[in-house]
């Protein structure tokens, strides 16, 4: 019981990504446009997406980087990352396999 305990404390996919109250999240997409949402269910989203979804290091991938992505809170700190268009994200130097809306798709 011990051991299963200890082996899960230090899994480093239950660390969070993004740590926070979040107020704005802006999304460059591939057509110049960019989007800027405010919503904090939607924000908040992205953000479960981000920390609970399964995630691997990605020293040994390539990527087609598509939508840069910024998450900013209220003191105006900022962090930025990529979304890809299947929904998955690239944070912190980790691959995250998330369902993230395709927020470039969407008519706003």
């Amino acid at each position: 019981m011990f051991c299963i305990i200890f082996l899960g404390a230090c899994n480093h996919y239950s660390e969070h990504l993004i740590e926070g109250e979040m107020v704005k999240l802006i999304i460059e997409c591939t057509s110049a446009e960019t989007i800027e949402i405010d919503e904090q269910k939607t924000i908040n989203k992205v953000i479960k997406e981000i920390n609970h979804s399964r995630r691997e290091g990605t020293q040994e991938m390539e990527f087609k980087i598509e939508y840069r992505a910024t998450i900013e809170n209220s003191d105006g700190e900022t962090k930025s990352f990529h979304f890809f268009s299947e929904g998955k994200a690239f944070v912190s130097g980790y691959y995250i396999h998330s369902n993230i809306d395709d927020f470039c798709g969407k008519k706003f």
